[in-house]
């Protein structure tokens, strides 16, 4: 029988919140580029208004979960795509552990040529066959979840003046000229939520968020652009960052801290 693993990946945080981890963290997701000072200290002064980042903590934890919740049948694995542990060098591990046969899962729930595209052109051995989870959102359990979430705070504000704002990670406007599957996933996603919660089309809406600048145009109605743009507010805005599963610098200083 085959030695067989699940190898969970995440995108990656800075290792420690100082200028320079903040540096090589970003100049990782460029590629070897070294951003410019000015952008650096920016990424750098949010991360410190957040008070750091808890996405390695949660990933470990759910990680822990999985590897509970199968026991002895295979070993789970952990890996980030732009900060240690790198996955190659977790590869590099399974081979040395005997690995054969690995199941991946990126903590992404949706699939994008910008983001799960990324890490599967790291998945490369000659020991170990992978099998690659494309997207995952249309699980019951993580559908069910969200709708619980707002369902409680519905409850709570007990008032019908309000919007369930979805927002997602913005991809390039180019993602539309390939025919990349995480637009229509996204629209998706949220229709389903909805439907699950009894929502008219009145009271929720699609935004995006997070875009770089990198000087090509990015999906829209960015979320900060949509509230700007809003005559009439209701009583309450709730956002539902339905393409983060854990909190980090996306959720935590674009949706909490910008909106």
């Amino acid at each position: 029988m085959s030695k067989r693993a699940v190898l969970m990946m995440t995108f990656g945080s800075p290792e420690e919140i100082t200028y320079e981890g903040v540096a090589e963290f970003f100049t990782n997701i460029r590629r070897g580029v070294r951003p410019e000072p000015h952008k650096i200290q920016t990424l750098h002064d949010n991360y410190l208004r957040i008070g750091g980042t808890p996405l390695q903590r949660i990933t470990r934890e759910e990680v822990d979960l999985v590897a509970s919740a199968l026991g002895e049948q295979v070993s789970v694995y952990f890996a980030n795509k732009f900060s240690r542990s790198f996955i190659t060098d977790v590869i590099t591990q399974m081979e040395n552990d005997g690995i054969e046969e690995c199941l991946c899962l990126i903590l992404e729930p949706h699939y994008s040529y910008y983001s799960v595209m990324g890490y599967e052109k790291f998945l490369e051995s000659e020991h170990i066959r992978f099998q690659i989870i494309k997207d995952w959102y249309r699980e019951p359990s993580l559908l069910h979840y969200w709708a619980d979430e707002i369902r409680k705070i519905l409850d709570q504000i007990g008032d019908d003046s309000y919007k369930v704002i979805f927002s997602a990670h913005s991809v390039p406007v180019l993602a539309l000229d390939f025919g990349d599957p995480y637009i229509d996933q996204i629209y998706d996603n949220s229709r389903l939520i909805a439907e699950d919660l009894g929502l008219r089309e009145e009271q929720y809406t699609n935004t995006w968020q997070s875009e770089s600048d990198i000087g090509i145009p990015w999906i829209k109605p960015d979320v900060l652009e949509y509230l700007r743009d809003e005559r009439e507010h209701p009583d309450h805005y709730i956002f539902v960052p339905i393409v983060f599963i854990s909190e980090h610098i996306e959720a935590l200083f674009d949706n909490d801290v910008e909106c």
